[in-house]
């Protein structure tokens, strides 16, 4: 950044700027910045200015747009307008679907196809989620010796996905992982009570940047399983059918796609059928 502006904060964030923001956000990313959150963004970007050196809302929309400013600052603001929140375990359901249903099929599958079962975590946040799978899909190969798996993760947000590389988490981080999980799976530092994902995961996971209005997707081949949690919360409903048509393409027939539990494909025209809780299976219907 070059410019920097040094005049009396105090400014709201007028209509026009929010306004501005909210279309290239929706445009970009299919994300709708709704009305109502516009105080909550504004309290999002006032954290921005501070590190930026901007004093007011104006001057950070006016870098933004009319000085070439976006072209460093979009990922941040794609961050800004979303939660990133995730836990380890998250939506328990999903995971016990996947230990008693969906991973024993997967094996009897990828002996036949002689392939390691593919999954895909979109939208992986700072990688709770896929390193969660990483877990639950270590703990049923040792029971079964020959079942091999891939993970892919996307995130839209850089910050995010460079966290997820990392894998380090602050201790209370790993209050849902069970304690013999975390015997084997993590690496602690007491000094500062911090928690490292071992090796062996971290091998297993690879990490990409990906915003999911952009094509291609990132698997070259159908998944076997995709994650897809509390994304569609931020599409219209327009957005979200556009998008799940999508990822219904890059999932395998007879695979899987699991939703956030308040997200729902009712009304849509998509080749799936529920199995479970926010549970689908992709089918040849539509």
């Amino acid at each position: 950044m070059t410019t920097q502006w040094h005049e009396k904060s105090g400014d709201t964030f007028a209509e026009h700027d929010f306004n501005r923001i909210s279309a290239f956000v929706h445009g970009r990313t299919g994300i709708w910045v709704q009305p109502s959150k516009k105080m909550h963004l504004e309290g999002r970007l006032r954290r921005r200015l501070r590190t930026l050196g901007f004093s007011t809302l104006n001057h950070y929309c006016r870098w933004l747009f009319d000085e070439g400013g976006m072209a460093e600052e979009e990922s941040e603001l794609f961050d800004a307008v979303t939660t990133n929140k995730t836990d380890f375990f998250r939506e328990p359901h999903h995971f016990q679907f996947l230990t008693t249903i969906a991973l024993p099929t997967f094996m009897a599958v990828g002996k036949r196809r002689h392939l390691p079962v593919r999954i895909w975590s979109a939208g992986c946040s700072n990688g709770a989620e896929p390193y969660t799978l990483a877990m639950v899909c270590e703990e049923f190969a040792l029971a079964n010796p020959g079942f091999d798996y891939q993970i892919i993760a996307s995130d839209i947000c850089t910050r995010m996905l460079k966290e997820a590389a990392r894998a380090i988490y602050p201790h209370a981080a790993i209050e849902p992982v069970p304690m013999e999980l975390r015997h084997r799976y993590l690496l602690r530092d007491k000094v500062r009570d911090e928690v490292r994902i071992v090796p062996r995961l971290r091998g297993k996971v690879r990490f990409v940047h990906h915003n999911l209005m952009e094509m291609p997707y990132p698997p070259h081949q159908p998944v076997d399983l995709l994650f897809c949690r509390n994304l569609l919360i931020y599409f219209d409903k327009i957005t979200q059918a556009d998008v799940l048509s999508r990822l219904c393409h890059c999932i395998r027939l007879g695979g899987y796609l699991m939703l956030g539990h308040s997200e729902s494909v009712t009304g849509m025209a998509l080749p799936l059928h529920p199995v479970a809780p926010t549970t689908f299976m992709r089918s040849n219907e539509s």
